[in-house]
Formats: C-alpha cells, structure tokens, sequence
C-alpha cells in the first residue's frame, strides 16, 4: 500500500493545515491496550482492530479502485463484503477518543465498574472504554448492516476527522445503538465519495431509499456535509493536500457540544434531503482526481 502525506488541521487552530503521513495520524501507543482481570498486559483489543482493518480494506478497494467509473459498478456489496465494513464501520464508531470522555462525563464511577460476564470482564479490566467497545461492537455491527446504504460521490471536496463515522444529530448519546438506528450516518472515504445511511425518517420521503442505492451531493450541498464532519471532530481533522475544502468553505458554528468540557450549548441538528441518483448513470473516475475548471463569470 503506498504511503502519502495528508493535510491535518487541529480544531485549537483549524486555519493552518500540516503535513503528515497516514500511519502517524492519531498514532497514540497504547490506547487500546488492557489488562486481565489478574494483571496480565494484553493487546487483544488492537488485535481484533487489525483484523476489522484488514478485512475493511479489501472491501474497500472494491468501492474506490474501479478503472472507470467513480461510483463502482459492483453495487450494491455483496453479503461477505458488507458484513466486513459493518464490523469495521462499527468499531470506528465506538473506538474513537470523543467516547472515553463521553463515557467518563456520563457514566459514574459504580456503574462503570458494574458486574460484568467473565468473558468479557478479562479483557476489559481496567478499562472502560474497551469494556464498552467489547459490550456493544456485536450488537452494532447488524444494525449497520440492515440499514440501505448510498454510494456518493460529492462535487465538494470532502474532509474526515478523528471521528470517521458520523452519526448525525445525536453522536454523543447514551444509547449509541440506538442512535446508529435512528440518524442519519456518514462515512467520508476518500475527497469525493462517501457512504450514506438515510435514517428511517429520511426513508420515508423516497422508497428507493429502503434499499442499496447511488447518490450525487451536487454543488454547495457538499459544504453541508464538510460542515457535519467537522462538528463531530474531537481534536482534528484530515483532507487530501490536492482536495482542500478550505478553499471553498470555512468553519461556520460552535460545532456539536462537548458537555464533559463545560459546552452546554444546543446539539446541532441536519437533514439532508437528496435525489437517488439513476442505477444506469455514473460519474467518470478522473473527476475523483481532477477539479472541473472555473466558470467564467456571466457577463
């Protein structure tokens, strides 16, 4: 796999970007390492990450390295491959450093240290967040699973952040399956393609949407969706050097509240509302590369 640098901005100073290569974008050694209940370090945690990963990345190939066409024409998944990126899908939603904190703020200490059965209890000793990963990676795969899923590809340049998964609207509740089955959830998977899951209440407006389906964010939309990662982000976010949404977009609200850091102010609330873009239509793979060139002002 070749190694590149991206462009990484941290929200304490969102306006200058730095380089950095992909295997050190939130590297922290460590972090999802545990103990048995009797003591014993274990990495088994970062072992099951390994194999999501790996397993993710072949599915993914599939979706982003068609030859010709932006939107692969292998869609919908196939059982195998959509059971892969469900499982990986789920561990990056529960995995992230924005849900310790959550964790920590909403949780007291009696209840994070509750009973809980030995097969887990020996890898999660000591910590929470890895009990609550373990306790919830199973159940929340199937969801992801059962719910349609569009393709998009986005004529805005798109961002993704330490939060890869966005669950629109309620990313910080306490019941985080039942807010992957409600929301709306976004996956940014490279500058221009994303994954999006319509939530029940979107469903209603359009029955193609109950099924596998394409999409195309056109023009200014996608800055909604720029917008949307970036809110949920807990220290920074990444975007392609050649792809840079700052070019065209600025940070423009108090992002989603962080109550475990004093932020009391409203949840932010989307919608997104899109036409399900033809299964005999598609968009030429260069434009995932190239930039159309600018329009010439009216005279």
């Amino acid at each position: 796999m070749l190694l590149y640098e991206l462009r990484v901005r941290r929200l304490e100073n969102p306006d200058k970007a730095f380089p950095a290569m992909t295997t050190a974008i939130g590297a922290e050694r460590g972090f999802y390492w545990g103990t048995t209940i009797d003591g014993v370090p274990h990495h088994e945690c970062e072992e099951l990450f390994t194999a999501l990963e790996g397993n993710a990345e072949a599915v993914l190939k599939v979706i982003l390295d068609d030859k010709d066409w932006a939107l692969t024409p292998n869609w919908p998944l196939t059982p195998e491959q959509r059971g892969a990126l469900s499982w990986w899908m789920a561990a990056q939603i529960l995995r992230t450093t924005r849900q310790p904190k959550r964790l920590a703020h909403t949780q007291p200490p009696s209840v994070q240290e509750a009973d809980v059965p030995d097969n887990i209890a020996w890898i999660t000793a000591n910590n929470p967040h890895l009990r609550y990963i373990v306790e919830n990676i199973a159940i929340l795969a199937p969801v992801l699973y059962n719910r349609p899923w569009g393709l998009g590809f986005s004529d805005m340049c798109l961002l993704t952040s330490d939060v890869p998964v966005v669950v629109w609207n309620r990313p910080d509740a306490d019941d985080q399956v039942l807010a992957v089955a409600q929301s709306d959830i976004m996956l940014p998977l490279d500058p221009h393609r994303l994954l999006f899951l319509p939530s029940p209440a979107e469903q209603l407006t359009d029955p193609r949407k109950r099924t596998d389906h394409l999409l195309h964010v056109e023009g200014a939309v996608g800055k909604a969706l720029v917008e949307v990662a970036y809110d949920v982000a807990d220290q920074f976010v990444i975007h392609h050097p050649r792809h840079d949404p700052w070019l065209h977009w600025k940070p423009n609200s108090p992002r989603q509240p962080r109550r475990w850091a004093g932020e009391e102010h409203s949840a932010l609330q989307y919608a997104l509302q899109y036409p399900v873009f033809l299964p005999n239509r598609n968009i030429e793979r260069r434009w995932t590369i190239e930039h159309p060139p600018p329009r010439a002002a009216a005279s």
